[in-house]
């Protein structure tokens, strides 16, 4: 299969000095590459910076860099740089939003090679086809966005970029017949203890078509010795819910497994990856689907971005790219 051309849109980067930073992908040199400070082109205070002035990319490497006299911010400004380890308590502003640019270009791609690859996806959008046989139709559904702080929004510039509004967006989009009303009954600070105890009031009257449920990150943070809630009762927890919403009859469910927060931050707990393989093996179990934001988030890391350039508060909430990445583990669950 031959390589396509592809847009990367709004890619965020965090620039050290002159330091090479990765980019996502290689760039095609014939189209260039374009940096501002917003990730809408069309906000009314974005800078848009000049390649070879503010910036240098080695096309051939695939890396950007700034230059000495660049107007782009310097995260070695940031109060944070050379920080091992933060404690977000005792700063005054740990955010990067001052700090984050974001990049347009083109790059080809090998659909064999490149893109993102869901963790064990065999299935796993057959597990919302009752949903899914709605929106073909001009019958009305709704989704009911159910979570914690990142579910509810978190660090998103605008509501557009918000990765359930990605969502909504892409089904009106592929789905025009569709009638689709979006519910948002997400919570910040929650854990999955909270959902649990609030779900009965929050969801079930609702009686949605399809229920989002993103917990996790809360549960994974570090207190003292332990955890917000241990992967063995965030399991029941889920569980719970999962049951809970069950009943209902018509509810299809689609679980979110979370980003990783900043491995500097003091209260990351390292164990991320454990609460995401009990959302995989529960999604398993039950029949339900996954959006595997986990394994997304890795890539990313792998191929060589870093922490700083997908969290804006520099911890455990996402940028706009973020948030773009959150929808990218729908997309397998959402075509037709």
């Amino acid at each position: 299969m031959n390589p396509e051309s592809c847009r990367q849109t709004a890619e965020a980067f965090i620039f050290i000095q002159e330091e090479n930073m990765s980019i996502r992908y290689r760039p095609l040199a014939k189209q260039g590459m374009v940096l501002r400070s917003h990730a809408d082109e069309d906000h009314p205070d974005n800078i848009l910076y000049a390649e070879g002035i503010d910036y240098v990319v080695d096309y051939d490497r695939g890396v950007i860099r700034r230059t000495t006299q660049s107007g782009i911010p310097d995260w070695s400004r940031h109060e944070l740089y050379s920080q091992s380890e933060f404690d977000h308590t005792v700063f005054k502003n740990c955010s990067n939003r001052e700090f984050t640019v974001y990049g347009d270009y083109v790059y080809e791609s090998d659909p064999l090679a490149d893109g993102f690859v869901a963790h064990d996806n065999s299935g796993n959008r057959a597990r919302v086809e009752h949903w899914l046989s709605k929106l073909r139709t001009s019958e009305e559904s709704s989704i009911v966005v159910f979570g914690d702080s990142i579910s509810a929004g978190g660090e998103a510039s605008e509501e557009k970029f918000m990765y359930f509004n990605r969502v909504h967006q892409f089904l009106n989009d592929h789905y025009p017949r569709s009638r689709i009303r979006l519910l948002n009954k997400s919570v910040g600070g929650e854990t999955s203890k909270d959902g649990k105890n609030r779900l009965e009031r929050d969801v079930i009257p609702l009686q949605p078509d399809l229920v989002i449920i993103g917990f996790g990150m809360n549960d994974q943070n570090k207190y003292g010795e332990g955890v917000g809630v241990s992967p063995a009762d965030f399991e029941c927890n889920l569980c719970q819910m999962i049951e809970a919403i069950k009943k209902l009859g018509n509810s299809d469910i689609v679980l979110v497994t979370p980003c990783l927060p900043n491995p500097k931050w003091w209260y990351a707990s390292g164990w991320t990856g454990r609460y995401a393989e009990v959302i995989r093996r529960l999604g398993r179990e039950y029949g339900v689907g996954v959006a595997d934001v986990t394994a997304v988030w890795e890539q990313e890391l792998a191929a060589g971005k870093s922490p700083e350039s997908l969290l804006l508060n520099n911890i455990n909430h996402p940028n706009d790219y973020g948030h773009w990445l959150y929808f990218q583990a729908f997309v397998p669950l959402l075509k037709a």
